[in-house]
């Protein structure tokens, strides 16, 4: 055992674990060779399945939207949700599971002493409180670039499913495709605009028959082999998405054009073809009925809704 010093100065600690103990995160001796020993920080100890989502780092404002929402309709399912930690789609990713109010937790490729990239200091400190960090570097060790491809596999490895979000061609998330196709890991796969480029690495999953298309949990729920999306865990609000036919007409289109980031009230009214006045009203409305919020600087964004 080895300590780690978190940032508000709480003492955690870190488990080394080999194949035959207690404890040891399932699925990871089906790797060859199998970490030996894996370091772990937090309970890692979730019953139900693990969905690993993928992406580019420079994702789009878009793509980390995706990641963001569809972590979260799986979290709030009782669906824990795993990733890298790295920019873009993982931190996006994290962050959807656990403003859902579920588990999340990563796998490094780094060790657990060392906070990377910096601005992440806060999600990698939550997500240790959450389901946990994982790596297998031993603390004080240096990354290499290989430790963070190796990382990959341990991602795949301990996933039940994974899902790709966004990537180029030679993005690190089709490695985490591969070795979940190896382990007999169902993999998934977000379409996008055949023009995107980072759209390059799902459609050459999906094209080439290694992925199946993606749209929402739902279809992630049925890569699991689940028929019906299981409750949330007790204490939990799933999230809610409004009827969006309810709305009236400038409402819905506003609130079609909202994400869960702030965006500046311009864009959104030329998103929803909405002059200025008409946005005004609809947000006014949005805001009443809990579904949008104004935020610093000219901003608005989506809010979540229970139900």
């Amino acid at each position: 055992m080895v300590g780690w010093k978190k940032e508000d100065g709480e003492e955690s600690r870190v488990r080394a674990l080999r194949s035959l103990q207690k404890g040891y995160p399932r699925g990871l001796s089906e790797l060859h060779p199998a970490p030996q020993p894996i370091f772990l920080v937090g309970p890692w100890n979730h019953p139900g399945p693990l969905v690993a989502i993928v992406g580019a780092r420079n994702a789009t404002d878009d793509g980390r939207d995706v990641a963001r929402e569809l972590a979260g309709a799986l979290a709030a399912r009782g669906i824990a949700v795993v990733s890298g930690l790295a920019r873009g789609i993982d931190a996006a990713a994290h962050e959807g599971a656990l403003e859902a109010g579920g588990p999340s937790g990563a796998v490094l490729g780094t060790s657990l002493d060392e906070i990377y990239p910096r601005q992440h200091a806060s999600l990698q400190l939550a997500l240790s409180r959450s389901l946990g960090l994982m790596s297998e570097i031993k603390p004080g060790d240096p990354a290499t670039p290989g430790t963070f491809a190796s990382r990959n596999r341990i991602l795949a490895a301990i996933a039940d499913a994974v899902v790709v979000v966004q990537g180029c061609s030679r993005s690190g998330s089709l490695i985490t495709a591969k070795e979940a196709l190896r382990l007999g890991r169902p993999v998934g796969a977000v379409p996008w605009d055949p023009r995107e480029a980072l759209g390059q690495a799902p459609h050459e999953l999906i094209r080439a028959g290694k992925a199946t298309l993606v749209r929402h949990a739902d279809d992630v729920l049925e890569l699991l082999g689940k028929d019906t999306l299981s409750p949330a865990a007790p204490g939990r609000s799933p999230v809610a998405a409004p009827a969006i036919q309810s709305l009236p007409p400038h409402e819905a289109a506003l609130y079609r054009a909202l994400r869960e980031r702030p965006r500046p009230l311009d864009d959104l009214a030329a998103a929803a073809s909405l002059t200025a006045a008409e946005l005004n009203v609809a947000l006014l409305a949005l805001e009443l009925n809990g579904l949008a919020q104004r935020a610093p600087g000219g901003l608005a964004r989506r809010r979540r809704r229970g139900p």
